[in-house]
């Protein structure tokens, strides 16, 4: 089934974010200055400021109209389910002489305190309006033909829902780092990935570009996940047939800081990681015959 509805094709960036507002400006710059010629594609960028206290904020609600920014209201515990939370639209333009910097492409949602990543995501993709989402975190950076090449594939592959890429790590000031690049890998089959990611051998981090459809399809980002929520996401992808189209582009820069949660990502932190995911879906693996090896 083709996935753009009879509607150009458009595809929503959603970045979380808590106090990294100088990384953010940057992350934001990389997504507005992609080029989509000759692609006559649309993009947005819904960001998602979960409690900052760093002036993130005061940045958004000066440069952007009162109908594309958003408040959420809940019993701020993270308890409830980000479906049940209130959501209230600005009314106060606070533009100086109804101006601002950013792109009217931009939405802007704002919490009043820390919100888990899976969490976040989940709010973020609830005010997106195109076909595919591509995730990308507040410190990293696309590559100004990232939207290009994603929408490019997804046109010559009309019935496909999830994509990756590869991507390059760099140093906090963008330098790169050799040594350190993230290739895809191509599979013949769900369980042929499936397999490799529970070998752990093969891994999917901010590479990808998913169909909205087959993240409702499989019921979003699980609130009840702490740390590998995006890994836990893809397998489910994979669980419900839908293999990754690879394509071979790098997407972003991964950027590696001292606050940066993907340095603590040992070995032994992404072997646990593996066992809880696997464990949420243990049944569905192994009747599937994937097993849990943790061979690499």
């Amino acid at each position: 089934m083709n996935q753009l509805d009879g509607r150009k094709l458009k595809i929503s960036v959603v970045t979380p974010s808590h106090n990294r507002l100088e990384y953010l400006k940057v992350a934001i710059m990389s997504v507005q200055v992609n080029v989509l010629a000759p692609l006559d594609i649309e993009f947005e960028h819904v960001i998602h400021d979960c409690g900052s206290t760093d002036g993130t904020k005061e940045y958004f609600i000066e440069n952007l109209p009162p109908e594309k920014i958003f408040y959420i209201k809940d019993q701020g515990d993270n308890k409830e389910p980000t479906k049940d939370r209130q959501w209230i639209n600005a009314t106060e333009d606070l533009r100086k002489d109804g101006k601002g910097e950013l792109a009217d492409n931009i939405l802007f949602i704002r919490s009043e305190h820390k919100v888990p990543p899976s969490q976040a995501r989940n709010i973020c993709i609830q005010k997106t309006t195109g076909q595919f989402i591509c995730v990308l975190d507040d410190d990293d950076v696309f590559l100004q033909r990232t939207i290009h090449h994603f929408a490019q594939a997804i046109l010559r592959n009309p019935t496909k829902k999830f994509f990756i890429s590869d991507f390059l790590r760099v140093n906090e000031h963008l330098q790169y780092m050799p040594k350190e690049d993230y290739y895809g890998w191509v599979f013949s089959s769900p369980q042929e990935m499936l397999q490799a990611i529970f070998d752990s051998c093969c891994f999917i981090q901010g590479n990808v570009c998913f169909s909205k459809k087959l993240y409702d399809e499989v019921g979003g980002y699980d609130e009840s996940v702490g740390m590998a929520e995006d890994l836990d996401l893809y397998v489910r992808f994979l669980i419900h047939g839908h293999l990754s189209v690879y394509i071979p582009m790098v997407s972003h820069l991964h950027r590696m800081h001292t606050a940066n949660f993907s340095i603590g990502c040992d070995r032994d932190r992404h072997h646990s990681d593996l066992r809880d995911i696997y464990k949420r879906n243990e049944d569905k693996l192994k009747n599937m015959d994937i097993k849990l090896t943790l061979s690499h």
